[in-house]
C-alpha cells in the first residue's frame, strides 16, 4: 500500500473524512481535486488509510524506527540461520514453517544471501600461506 506519498495519503485521509466516509464519494472528488495526478487510487485505498490510521497510528508508507522487525516469522527466520548460518532457504523453511519465499525475502532485507549466508567472506587465520 505504499505506491503513494505521505502528503498524498494524508490528503486521502482529509477528503474521506470530508466525504463522510463514503469511499466512492472520496474517489470522484479526489479526481476533480486533483485532475494532474499521475493515477487516481481506487476507493478501497481510501477505506485501508483510514483503518490503518486508526488501528495502528501511522499512515502507509510511515516509516517506524527501532525495536521489532515488522514480519513476527522475521525473529524465527534470522534465529534459524544464527543457528545454522550454512543452512538453506528449504531447510529454513522445513524448520520453522515460513515459506522459503518469505524467508528470502527477509535474508535479501538484511543483507544476507539466502543460499550461503554470511555478511561478509573472510579468511580466517589458517586459510592462507605466505
Amino acid at each position: 500500500m505504499s505506491a503513494y506519498t505521505t502528503r498524498e495519503y494524508a490528503n486521502m485521509h482529509l477528503i474521506y473524512e470530508e466525504c463522510r466516509y463514503n469511499a466512492s464519494a472520496v474517489a470522484r472528488l479526489y479526481r476533480e481535486r486533483y485532475p494532474n495526478a499521475a493515477r487516481y487510487p481506487d476507493h478501497r485505498v481510501f477505506t485501508n488509510v483510514h483503518c490503518l490510521l486508526f488501528s495502528e497510528g501511522h499512515l502507509p508508507n510511515h516509516e517506524h524506527s527501532g525495536g521489532r522487525p515488522a514480519n513476527p516469522t522475521e525473529d524465527e527466520v534470522l534465529e534459524a540461520v544464527e543457528e545454522d548460518p550454512s543452512t538453506s532457504v528449504r531447510a529454513t523453511e522445513i524448520t520453522t514453517g515460513v515459506p522459503k519465499s518469505t524467508a528470502h525475502r527477509i535474508l535479501k532485507r538484511h543483507e544476507l544471501h539466502p543460499y550461503h549466508v554470511q555478511r561478509v567472506q573472510t579468511l580466517l587465520p589458517g586459510d592462507y600461506q605466505h
